[in-house]
């Protein structure tokens, strides 16, 4: 659900690519996570049902 939420922000913030930062950032946890990988990226928004998404952000 972040990488999810993390897209439609930098959508939002007029990203024309996904190839551009999506602004995670880093956690003084864990700070040597690495970003999600374009392929990763790219799976996940494949997978996702953009009626079921829209209807879910609508209700």
């Amino acid at each position: 659900m972040t990488l999810l939420a993390r897209t439609a922000r930098a959508v939002l913030a007029g990203a024309r690519s996904l190839l551009e930062r999506l602004g995670t950032a880093v956690d003084p946890l864990v700070p040597k996570r690495p970003r999600p990988a374009r392929s990763t990226i790219r799976r996940v928004l494949a997978g996702v049902d953009a009626d079921a998404l829209d209807r879910a952000v609508g209700a």
